[in-house]
């Protein structure tokens, strides 16, 4: 037989390759099993803007009705300086008129008392009355101050109001900023903890998906493999014309492409001692192959 090169495997793969363009052109396809599509789970983290956002919602009736309380408050504690000072005023001036009164009445007692025994112009007279005048000066004067304190307390408690209610405010917007940090790094550790289950998941859902499609690409390939050996004698002839040259016509390409890769000399000894070369081609095509690499 003659010097044969020492490329088996080569042509074993080359044989596997006429086997298949053979097959193929008898109908022989590769088979597609059903394949199975795990779900993932689609997850769209909410944006920090988003996540501000819920919640301020979520604490916005805790702060209506806290600063509402805050505004409540301080208007009731305005209205009560308000009616204590009224009160304090009423209260002054009962008592100056009471005095008044008080005056009014020792006075006219006092010009009885002097027109009775004949002293109304006299020095006696006027010295009482300028006493009970005095006297009442006095008095009213000590009401005018106990109640201008009380009541100047209250009025600069009052005035005082609006500002104290703005530091309440200020107080709660930080202490409601605080609260709202909180519940934002709530919803954070929230949406990270999620991200990453959902990642989790996801991964081993795509490991699982990975190996079913590789189970079934693995039955597929053997699948062919066991129908392209159960046809590899296939009968040409049994083949429309048109369909067996097709398929010459590829096994004579596939061949080319071999013989192509070996040097002149193996190529010939390849050709000429291996009947594969004979078996596969119809006269046309193995005779182009041989002119080419046989002689």
């Amino acid at each position: 037989m003659g010097y044969l090169p020492d490329n088996s495997e080569d042509r074993d793969t080359l044989l596997d390759e006429i086997a298949r363009l053979e097959s193929v052109g008898a109908g022989v396809e590769k088979p597609k099993l059903p394949s199975t599509k795990l779900d993932e789970i689609t997850y769209a983290p909410p944006t920090d803007d988003e996540l501000r956002a819920e919640a301020e919602r979520g604490l916005s009736e805790y702060k209506d009705k806290e600063i509402e309380a805050i505004k409540a408050s301080s208007a009731e504690n305005e209205k009560a300086l308000v009616g204590k000072r009224d009160t304090y005023k009423e209260q002054r001036e009962d008592e100056l008129d009471k005095l008044s009164a008080a005056y009014a009445s020792a006075a006219d007692a006092v010009d009885a008392d002097v027109i009775k025994r004949g002293l109304a112009r006299s020095t006696i007279a006027v010295n009482k009355k300028g006493e009970l005048t005095s006297d009442h000066a006095k008095a009213a004067a000590d009401v005018e101050s106990s109640y201008g304190k009380l009541i100047a307390g209250l009025e600069a408690e009052i005035s005082a109001t609006q500002s104290k209610l703005n530091t309440a405010l200020n107080d709660f917007n930080l202490s409601y900023a605080t609260k709202l940090a909180q519940k934002i790094d709530e919803l954070k550790d929230e949406r990270d903890k999620r991200v990453e289950e959902v990642t989790k998941y996801n991964n081993d859902v795509r490991a699982k998906q990975a190996t079913l499609d590789a189970d079934r690409l693995k039955t597929e390939s053997s699948l062919y493999s066991d129908a392209l050996s159960q046809s590899s004698k296939l009968d040409l002839d049994s083949l429309s014309k048109e369909k067996r040259e097709a398929i010459y016509k590829s096994v004579y390409e596939k061949m080319d492409a071999y013989l192509s890769g070996l040097s002149k000399d193996k190529a010939k000894q390849e050709l000429r001692n291996h009947a594969l070369y004979r078996d596969h081609l119809s006269d046309y095509y193995y005779y182009k192959l041989y002119d080419k690499y046989g002689r």
